[in-house]
């Protein structure tokens, strides 16, 4: 494998590339430095080199099915070339590949836009909104609403142990939307004061359940305990349709040293990454297609990403 594009591997393994869209852009962006630098001879021998990064970068990280999606995009798309075009050799497969990964980058930053449309719009007139950890989405969505004039405050929670909140609320507050930093515990003190409470999504399960940075659920049980609506902002591409079929989403245990760094021999850290909110604490997923309840979320999803049930 090329040195790059190990690179790209551990920077998603080690967490320097944070945020699924991040992650997914990552991954394709390995694809195409594989292809372009491919010394294949045959079609077959170029398959079978994408199958390979793609393996590499999926196991970097358990849960980014929306990471997952893409490569299994830009695969599936090689694999239709060589069935459908018998007479396609190999440099021009790769000129194909490539400009249709490459494509891949504009239609995120379209979903993106739209969805920062849709969601702008729940953004209430002098309003509190509780935000956890940080997604690109989500302030995405905060800063359409600051340009759309709409008056109103951000509560970020610090997100132990990596501080993900710290970048969300210095990126908000740059952009001149009046922002406080609070620590996790406080949660329930700030929400209930809240009028609504927005978070990413890491991934969506075939129930329409969320799986996101680890408190998200905490956040969620909350809000629903003070009757404050919880939303998450996700691209479809999150849902993963191997929950489909009973297989649960991974939920990745990091390194113990991110909570304690030399902590005594007999204490025990755990340090989970995400947790899972089911559906019914979720009022409303924010989608490239509009707000979607989360049992909708099954059908759209599926005919999003071509898939169909037999």
């Amino acid at each position: 494998m090329d040195r790059q594009i190990e690179q790209i591997v551990r920077d998603i393994s080690s967490l320097k590339v944070q945020g699924a869209r991040n992650v997914a852009k990552s991954a394709v962006e390995a694809l195409i430095v594989q292809v372009i630098k491919s010394r294949a001879k045959s079609r077959d021998e170029l398959y079978s080199e994408l199958l390979e990064v793609g393996d590499a970068l999926a196991s970097a990280r358990p849960t980014e099915p929306m990471m997952r999606n893409a490569i299994n995009d830009a695969v599936k798309f090689t694999y239709m070339q060589i069935k459908t075009r018998p007479a396609q050799d190999v440099e021009a497969l790769k000129k194909m590949v490539v400009r249709e990964a490459s494509a891949y980058f504009k239609k995120m930053e379209t979903d993106h836009k739209k969805i920062c449309d849709y969601g702008a719009r729940l953004i209430p007139e002098g309003g509190i909104v509780v935000t956890h950890c940080h997604s690109s989405t989500v302030t995405g969505i905060l800063k359409r609403a600051k340009d759309l004039d709409v008056d109103f405050e951000v509560v970020a929670l610090e997100t132990r142990p990596r501080l993900q909140g710290r970048i969300t609320a210095k990126e908000l507050s740059d952009y001149g939307i009046t922002t406080t930093l609070a620590v996790d515990g406080a949660a329930n003190l700030l929400i209930k004061d809240a009028d609504l409470c927005m978070v990413g999504a890491d991934a969506i399960g075939s129930m329409g359940d969320l799986i996101n940075k680890v408190g998200t659920s905490t956040v969620a049980h909350i809000a629903r305990m003070h009757d404050v609506s919880f939303y998450s902002a996700a691209e479809l591409y999150k849902y993963d349709p191997l929950t489909l079929f009973g297989n649960r989403e991974g939920i990745e245990e990091r390194n113990a040293s991110e909570v304690w760094d030399g902590e005594p021999k007999k204490v025990k850290v755990r340090n989970p990454a995400f947790d899972a909110t089911a559906a019914r604490y979720i009022n409303g997923y924010i989608t490239e297609l509009g707000v979607v309840p989360p049992q909708a979320l099954f059908g759209i999803a599926m005919a999003k990403l071509g898939l169909k049930v037999d």
